[in-house]
């Protein structure tokens, strides 16, 4: 069984580029960044169609 690993950005946007927009706020950004991603590992039987039901906006 194969499986497909996707990255979810659960914080703010406008937090994190207006970290990235102040020079001090750089590396908080980054920090920023990893910790609100959530990565989600699913286990499919064929990941082709997975992948194609996943751009087609179905899932």
């Amino acid at each position: 069984m194969a499986s497909v690993v996707r990255y979810d950005f659960l914080g703010n946007p406008l937090v994190f580029w207006f970290l990235c927009l102040t020079v001090i706020g750089i590396p908080m950004a980054i920090i920023y960044l990893l910790t609100s991603t959530l990565r989600i590992e699913d286990s499919v039987e064929h990941p082709e169609e997975f992948v194609a039901r996943y751009k087609a906006g179905k899932i």
